[in-house]
């Protein structure tokens, strides 16, 4: 099982990728509120850790050449001019296989763990973008990529 705050940074990193992506390639102010839900700031003016580590995830990304900003907004509750770079682009747009045979893109992998909820595909597939960035990891077969069952979300009204 993943630790909490790596499944956080999978998700946030999923989250970034896929708005830059949709924005692509305009230039998109991303905000830690939009990603990681509202800061808690306390009482000597810090943000929570959630957002924080939101908002380092987005540092660590661009320090990582898959994206670019212009700047940091005040009190670092996001950055501005975000846009993919031509790595993250071509790594994105690259193929997958899943188990069952069916080849898809990174992103539309993405897309999809993200709609149904398969935080555990998110991160299969984070891991995945990472290991073909590296320029330091030897040469690996492509993996068969897993697919979670969809969870249904039901409300009760009463």
């Amino acid at each position: 099982m993943t630790p909490a705050h790596i499944d956080d940074f999978y998700y946030v990193t999923s989250e970034v990728l896929c708005q830059l992506y949709a924005a692509f390639p305009v230039r998109h102010l991303l905000l830690v509120e939009d990603i990681s839900g509202p800061i808690k700031w306390d009482m000597t003016g810090l943000p929570d850790r959630k957002s924080r580590a939101c908002f380092e995830t987005l540092i660590w990304l661009a320090e990582h050449d898959l994206m670019n900003f212009r700047t940091v907004e005040p009190r670092n509750v996001g950055i501005e001019g975000a846009v993919l770079t031509q790595k993250a682009f071509v790594l994105l747009t690259g193929a997958v296989t899943r188990e069952e045979g069916v080849t898809v893109s990174r992103i539309d992998a993405l897309k999809e763990a993200r709609s149904a909820r398969a935080y555990g595909d998110l991160g299969v597939i984070i891991k995945d973008v990472f290991r073909a960035n590296c320029y330091w990891s030897a040469p690996v077969a492509q993996s068969v990529l897993p697919k979670t069952e969809t969870i249904s979300v039901t409300s009760e009204e009463g």
